[in-house]
């Protein structure tokens, strides 16, 4: 028996013999029955603060008694205060209404656009993600994308009776063997006046890597679509609109009819785009940030994404490599994997785009690595 299996048991008989002393405790048992989605980062992000030039949210006056609290109080006066109150903390409400919101879809893949400008959104965007159990590792609003760590959808854990009591407590008994990140990306509307705004899941899962099933490892598994549509459909909801509203929204996309080929040229050195200029460039930065590259800059005018690539194995491994228990136990550092720096050019064809990958000064790159990166894309966009 390994040193890690060695305190799982010590903790498991704990928890045992904690729960014969709080099995009566209701407020152990937290977890909502149902939840499609209950995140829980390896890192805890900031706490949210709400801006200066923001109107403060109204406090709880439902347990007040309004006027002078030593005055006697009729029914009439109270109800009327209470009325007041509402009235009050409708107008200091710093939630955003933007009723201009729709979904478009293209093929499998669907998005939001709002009637508002990105820096607009930005910020309601980014606490969102935190107040949905996410750390973000990127905020970078001058490329427009947002990415969060990797984290354990918790919801996904079978709620047995030691699960259901202790859970919450003893947290680190139990784990999916699967971790999840999203990327959100802001792209402005044609006319420049709204945002579209992207989100796509990214997926691992701890395989075992020898025979003896004493060793594993973290390989991409396959990304769930579904999630990308439960993100949306709240973030919509934290934009203003109602649950039902977002539903109505995500059942009926509007159907934006676009070729959808995509075909390696140049002995795998150019990526051929059955599209015009605007729907190759969307559709190439929704497919960069799904396989995981980060965007360094990107500049529609010149065409170009600056990118720089890691692997989903080797990030996701060194963020295991801080946050597990022995690397908190001995302030391990986390192994930074090296990265490489690119830059994908798209070059106007008439109706079509072609896509290559050069160096960052502009050289065409002619390499197995631009191949790579190439049949990555490909395999995005279809």
């Amino acid at each position: 028996m390994n040193l890690s299996q060695t305190w799982r048991l010590s903790a498991l008989s704990l928890a045992l013999g904690a729960g014969v002393l709080m099995s009566g405790c209701s407020s152990l048992n937290t977890v909502v029955q149902g939840k499609s989605v209950d995140y829980e980062s390896a890192k805890q992000g900031n706490p949210l603060e709400v801006p200066p030039d923001l109107t403060q949210l109204a406090r709880q006056e439902r347990y007040v008694v309004p006027g002078n609290p030593n005055a006697p109080v009729s029914a009439l006066a109270y109800d009327r205060g209470l009325q007041t109150a509402e009235q009050v903390a409708k107008t200091n409400a710093v939630l955003p209404q933007y009723p201009g919101m729709h979904i478009d879809q293209a093929g499998s893949q669907r998005w939001l656009v709002v009637d508002a400008t990105p820096d607009q959104l930005w910020e309601k965007v980014k606490g969102f993600w935190q107040e949905n159990g996410f750390y973000l590792t990127q905020a970078d609003a001058t490329t427009g994308v947002m990415e969060t760590d990797w984290a354990e959808n918790r919801a996904k854990l079978p709620q047995d009776f030691i699960r259901k009591y202790l859970g919450k407590v003893f947290d680190s008994l139990y784990d999916t063997g699967t971790r999840d990140r999203f990327r959100t990306v802001f792209e402005r509307t044609p006319d420049g006046k709204g945002t579209q705004i992207y989100i796509t899941h990214q997926s691992m899962k701890e395989v075992y890597n020898s025979n003896d099933k004493s060793t594993t490892a973290w390989e991409p598994a396959t990304p769930d679509p579904g999630l990308n549509t439960i993100f949306l459909r709240k973030l919509m909801v934290t934009l203003g609109m109602s649950d039902e509203a977002a539903k109505q929204r995500l059942d009926n996309p509007t159907p934006i009819a676009q070729p959808v080929a995509a075909k390696l040229t140049d002995d795998g050195l150019a990526l051929q785009l059955q599209d015009g200029f605007e729907t190759a460039w969307r559709k190439v930065s929704l497919a960069i940030n799904t396989a995981g590259f980060t965007v360094i800059e990107r500049n529609r005018a010149e065409g170009r994404f600056d990118v720089r690539y890691i692997s989903a194995e080797a990030a996701l491994k060194a963020s295991q490599d801080s946050s597990g228990f022995f690397g908190k136990l001995f302030g391990k550092k986390e192994s930074e994997p090296k990265p490489a720096d690119y830059r994908i050019a798209l070059q106007n064809a008439g109706t079509q785009t072609v896509v290559t990958v050069q160096t960052l000064d502009g050289k065409p790159l002619k390499t197995d690595d631009a191949r790579k990166i190439l049949q990555i894309l490909q395999q995005q966009i279809q």
